[in-house]
């Protein structure tokens, strides 16, 4: 009988946790379909602040701004930390733990106080123009840590008896990389790049930090929208687009991945 109530009270835990974390989502979304433009009480389902989405200017070029900074930003950084990780966990060398525990630093350390180190180290050191360059710079360094730990923990799992004998069968390191490692570390690559995709796409406060004058990704025309909108409503639409893109780029790098293990 115990055991009975504390599975009842388990589901209704679990209930109460998915409404708390899907029911503004689920709103959200509903809302954007209301044709009444400031999203106090339902009136009609419409379709109309989607086309006003798509006849404004400024918010396709945000997205496709945001589009293309974030897909640089995945391909970079998944490259760079699935290298750094495979290095970390196969060479042994001076300062190695050291090294580990620093990867950590830009995902522990508050983002706001990073972003400010960024900004500083841009402008007054590396004189990197505030803009695309600085964007895409601060983002891989932010989210090239996610790709090394997802490749840690991937090849932890791995069993490293078929690159060595590869070796001993006669191929070359570069074949052994292309033909057993990569294969080998697939899901691990898949899996960061649907972790920072999403990071980079929606980032507003690294981004609002260096972006500069002229530089407007979603996030920060959104920001705009909030202070001087009056129709919530349609910030409402343009917070969906926030959820389906990266949503749809998370289910493609899913089917692949099936489709590669298949």
């Amino acid at each position: 009988m115990k055991s009975s109530n504390s599975g009842k009270m388990l589901m209704v835990l679990a209930m109460v946790g998915y409404i708390f974390l899907w029911g503004p989502i689920i709103v959200l979304c509903l809302f954007s379909f209301n044709s009444n433009p400031f999203g106090v009480k339902w009136e009609v389902f419409t379709l109309k602040w989607f086309l006003e989405l798509f006849h404004t200017p400024a918010i396709i070029e945000s997205v496709l701004r945001s589009l293309m900074i974030a897909s640089v930003t995945t391909i970079v950084a998944t490259v760079i930390g699935t290298i750094a990780g495979y290095g970390l966990y196969k060479y042994k060398f001076f300062g190695r733990r050291i090294l580990r525990m620093s990867i950590l630093l830009p995902i522990t350390i508050p983002y706001v106080i990073m972003a400010g180190a960024l900004l500083v180290y841009f402008t007054k050191i590396a004189h990197i123009p505030l803009g695309y360059p600085a964007i895409i710079i601060a983002h891989i360094s932010f989210s090239a840590p996610l790709a090394v730990f997802v490749t840690l923990g991937r090849m932890q799992r791995i069993n490293w008896s078929l690159e060595e004998a590869s070796i001993d069968l006669g191929a070359d390191r570069l074949t052994t990389w292309k033909k057993i490692t990569i294969p080998l570390l697939l899901p691990a690559i898949f899996a960061s790049a649907a972790l920072i995709f999403p990071w980079s796409f929606n980032d507003f406060t690294v981004t609002y930090f260096v972006a500069g004058v002229g530089t407007t990704t979603l996030p920060l025309y959104l920001y705009s929208m909030l202070q001087y909108s009056l129709k919530p409503v349609l910030i409402n639409a343009i917070s969906l687009i926030f959820i389906i893109t990266p949503t749809i780029v998370i289910l493609v790098l899913s089917y692949h991945q099936r489709k590669k293990q298949i």
